[in-house]
């Protein structure tokens, strides 16, 4: 019986693509990455209270409720979570709407609280869940974010 020749030549290990300049979803960033994530925020709405806010101050609070609302809808699945972030949302619309009026970003002694709540809850589900999780989420802001600015939504 005639036998087939080995192959020499060595297999590949599978690598799956990703995008330029991204690691692999699976892979944790530092405790140092997560801390930072919870610090600018918190640090932001101060500058509100304050008084020295800018639009980045609004962006980054914006950007860190609407994560957190989709992670306790999406990923947790808890209403009273939801409803705590519903309250922070309608609370940084407040912020917007009196910066339209007045031009210049400030917060009620009730914002400010509904917003501190937000956050502290948006930084217990992310501690909670996993970077798949975090990243699943943050794609849903950016996604329905894109809807808005095209006017689909």
């Amino acid at each position: 019986m005639r036998r087939m020749p080995s192959n020499k030549k060595p297999s590949k290990k599978y690598r799956p693509k990703y995008a330029k300049g991204q690691i692999p979803v699976t892979i944790r960033h530092s405790a140092d990455s997560d801390l930072h994530l919870q610090v600018i925020p918190h640090q932001e709405l101060e500058s509100l209270r304050d008084g020295t806010a800018t639009e980045y101050a609004y962006n980054t609070l914006s950007l860190r409720l609407n994560w957190g609302y989709v992670m306790a809808g999406e990923i947790f699945d808890n209403p009273d979570a939801r409803q705590v972030m519903e309250t922070g949302l309608a609370a940084i619309r407040g912020v917007r709407e009196r910066f339209e009026r007045v031009g210049k970003y400030g917060v009620s002694g009730e914002e400010f609280k509904s917003l501190g709540e937000a956050l502290n809850l948006t930084d217990e589900m992310q501690k909670s869940a996993t970077r798949r999780e975090q990243h699943d989420a943050l794609r849903v802001v950016y996604a329905v974010n894109d809807l808005k600015q095209k006017g689909v939504l």
